[in-house]
């Protein structure tokens, strides 16, 4: 009898965990991945040089995003008609031609950030570049309506 009661309230305690953790898992603004901690912090720096690197990360950030804006308003440009085939080559080009500048505002980001560092600092930061490009172009969890 003892060992029946036992054998039930951990199966209890297993039903109220699982749904716990659905609610966790499904909660509402859970859809993006959770921001990264300071570039500073993950490079181990301290006092001006962690400063300047955080103030060069947000410039680098808002210098990427109004490009990423621009981008997106190209993009909307884009007619899904095979008549406007001519009109939205023009627009790719336009497209491609920022997706540059947002790679080069990156690589000049990183090159600047890398002048900062020592060499186990250095070594930090490839981790961190490796780890970004491994991430670039994976799409999102895309829920369906």
């Amino acid at each position: 009898m003892k060992a029946h009661k036992f054998l039930l309230i951990g199966i209890s305690l297993l039903i109220i965990l699982n749904i716990f953790l659905l609610f966790e898992v499904f909660k509402p603004g859970k859809d993006h991945p959770p921001h990264p901690p300071q570039l500073s912090k993950v490079l181990g720096m301290y006092g001006k040089d962690a400063q300047w690197v955080d103030a060069e990360f947000d410039r680098h950030i808002h210098e990427k995003e109004q490009l990423i804006e621009e981008q997106k308003k190209w993009r909307m440009n884009v007619k899904i008609d095979a008549s406007y085939t001519a009109q939205n080559q023009v627009i790719f080009a336009k497209i491609s031609r920022i997706q540059f500048q947002i790679d080069s505002c990156t690589f000049d980001h990183f090159t600047k950030v890398k002048a900062k560092c020592n060499k186990e600092q250095r070594a930090a930061l490839q981790g961190v570049i490796q780890r970004m490009i491994q991430m670039a172009g994976k799409p999102k969890h895309f829920k369906r309506p």
